[in-house]
Order: C-alpha cells, then sequence, then structure tokens
C-alpha cells in the first residue's frame, strides 16, 4: 500500500560564522537579510521526498546553478556519537545512515544529466515527485560490499601520526619524517586514526541521499528516542561548493502555526500550498528572508561583498560589469513572490 503524501515545513537557513561587520551590513542593507548573518527559505516538502531530490530544490530556491559539489551531514559530534568514534562503528551504519566510501567517485551523480535547454524546467523535473532514487551504491548490499572490500584491502596498516602532530613535532624538533604509531586492521582503528593514515575523497561522514528527509529529521520539540535510530537529528547540514563553502542548516517544524499567528501567510494561502504539495508532489516556498545568491560568488562573505560593491562603488562602469557577471550565473534582484520561488 502506498503511503498517502503529506505536507511538512522546514526551515533552510545559509549562513556563515566569518562575516565582518561590513558585510552583515551590506547584508542587511541590500540583500534584505533582517539579521545580516543569514539568509533563509521556509519550505513545505512532501513526506517521501528524498534528500537528493531537496538538494535540486535547495539549489533552485538559493539560486545556484548545480555546478559544485554538494554534501549532507549531521553536526560531528553526532557523527561521533553514532559510531563510537571507530571504523567498526561507522561500517556498521555505510548503507544505513552513511555513504559507502566508493559513491563519490562513482555514482553520486547519477542524474546529473543537463544538457541545455531551459536550467529551470530539468531543476524543476529533479524536486517534483513521484522520487525515485537509481543510484546503484546506495542499495544496502551494494554499500556493504564497497565498505568491506576497503577492509579488506587494509586489512594490515600503518597507522600515521595526525596531520597536527606532525606539524607541531615537525615543528618542533625538526623531523620532517611523518611518524608511524602503529601497524593494525583498518576495522580495528579509530576513526581519527583512519583519518590521519588514508584518505577517502568525498569523506565517510556523508548522509546516503536515498534516505527521506521525513524519516530521519525531527522537529526542535520532538524526543528523539536513542533507542531507535530513525529519526536521528534535529539538524542537517547541507554544504555546496567546498571552495565558496556554501552552508545551508535544515530544521523541521512540528506544524505551521507559526506562520498563521504571525502573519506571514494566511490560512487560505497554507491551505492552497498544502494542496499543491500534495496534488503536484513538488514542494512550496511559503517565507523567504534575503535575496537570492549566485554561484562562484565567494560565498555568504562574497556575496555581501558583491551588494556592497554593486550599490555602494564608486565607479559605474565596475558597478555594470558585475552586475552583466552576474546575470550571467543567473542571479538577478528582482522581487519573486513566494509561489514563484520554486
Amino acid at each position: 500500500m502506498v503511503e498517502k503524501i503529506q505536507p511538512f515545513c522546514i526551515n533552510l537557513e545559509l549562513r556563515s560564522d566569518y562575516l565582518s561587520d561590513y558585510q552583515k551590513r551590506m547584508l542587511k542593507r541590500y540583500g534584505e537579510s533582517p539579521d545580516g548573518e543569514s539568509i533563509s527559505r521556509d519550505v513545505l516538502i512532501p513526506s517521501d521526498m528524498p534528500l537528493h531530490n531537496l538538494h535540486y530544490a535547495i539549489q533552485k530556491l538559493f539560486g545556484w546553478q548545480n555546478s559544485h559539489l554538494r554534501n549532507f551531514r549531521l553536526h560531528s559530534q553526532l557523527f561521533d556519537e553514532l559510531t563510537g568514534g571507530t571504523v567498526k562503528g561507522w561500517s556498521k551504519l555505510v548503507g544505513v545512515l552513511f555513504q559507502p566510501p566508493s559513491e563519490f567517485d562513482e555514482d553520486l551523480f547519477w542524474d546529473d544529466d543537463y544538457e541545455s535547454g531551459s536550467f529551470k524546467k530539468w531543476l524543476k523535473k529533479k524536486y517534483t515527485g513521484p522520487y525515485v532514487y537509481e543510484g546503484n551504491m546506495e542499495k544496502l548490499n551494494v554499500a556493504q560490499k564497497d565498505v568491506q572490500e576497503l577492509l579488506e584491502h587494509f586489512s594490515m596498516m600503518e597507522v600515521q601520526e595526525s596531520f597536527e602532530e606532525y606539524s607541531k613535532r615537525s615543528k618542533k624538533d625538526g623531523d620532517k619524517k611523518v611518524k608511524v604509531l602503529k601497524k593494525s586492521p583498518l576495522i580495528d582503528l579509530t576513526i581519527e586514526e583512519m583519518n590521519s593514515s588514508i584518505g577517502i575523497e568525498g569523506g565517510i561522514d556523508n548522509l546516503m541521499e536515498s534516505l527521506v528527509v521525513d524519516k530521519i529529521l525531527a522537529a526542535s520539540d520532538e524526543t528523539i528516542d536513542s533507542n531507535d535510530l530513525f529519526p536521528v537529528t534535529k539538524e542537517i547540514i547541507y554544504r555546496y561548493d567546498f571552495g565558496d563553502d556554501w552552508t545551508v542548516l535544515i530544521t523541521k517544524y512540528k506544524d505551521c502555526k507559526s506562520f498563521l499567528e504571525k502573519n506571514i501567510v494566511s490560512e487560505e494561502e497554507l491551505k492552497e500550498s498544502k494542496e499543491i504539495v500534495v496534488k503536484k508532489h513538488k514542494p512550496v516556498c511559503i517565507n523567504k528572508e534575503g535575496l537570492s545568491v549566485f554561484d562562484d560568488v565567494g560565498g555568504l562573505g562574497g556575496f555581501a561583498d558583491f551588494l556592497g560593491a554593486i550599490y555602494e562603488g564608486w565607479l559605474r562602469e565596475q558597478r555594470a560589469d558585475l552586475r552583466v557577471w552576474a546575470k550571467s550565473l543567473g542571479w538577478s534582484a528582482a522581487k519573486v513572490s513566494n509561489d514563484k520561488m520554486i
């Protein structure tokens, strides 16, 4: 029996902890950010939406062009709690929560097939249901086989000192050779020991994108039962473009009452939005704070600098050139109604 689609609301907060006072001021003054520290979207999404399809919705909601790497992660403290900080603990959760080590360079991007035509229409197909995840590596048996091959390959390995330890020691004693601390099977190591000794390109803490958002994410006032794996967290971290390091924090609302109480939406608007989610099987933005951004501008701080330059820059020609460049990357400062955001 197919479960009935139910809409629920999530908050997407794009923020950075490294903004200068000037950058915060520009985001408030020209970026329509209430606090000068973040840009946010409140979105109703279908109850069966996986992280994979949420990625495409996030791209549209914030103005990106799906042109860089991304991942979904848990906070490091929760990751350590779930895995016990050990390779053995992590390996048991591969294919259940975490991507297998080879997925990053094999089939994570199985449906990134845009070639030409309207990019917005292409994106819309990606975040509109029905949702079917066709990546092969996230099947439990395939994922477990992949991690077992890694463990067997390193049935005995040299455990090296961490880069931090090496840096401190080499500066002190001048010895530039990396120390080998011990030899051990990979399965018996801590995650810290593994990370200091071998490199896995995509990392080991990426959440599987086939996971359904509603299944893994608890509302802020919801109790998480330590005896059950799901829901696993109250906040998911989405990272996009590891150079610009865009970071979006994803949280879940228990309901939509606060939007009605604050008069952000009317009851009729909320009802219509929920009907769209169910009938059209697609997310709907019900509230936004802050302009959309764009790729390759240097993260949230770079976007704030860009706003300062186009509105307060001294040279008219430079301001015009910056606008042309931003427009070529899909950016516009035009007002967009909530229902047209996605």
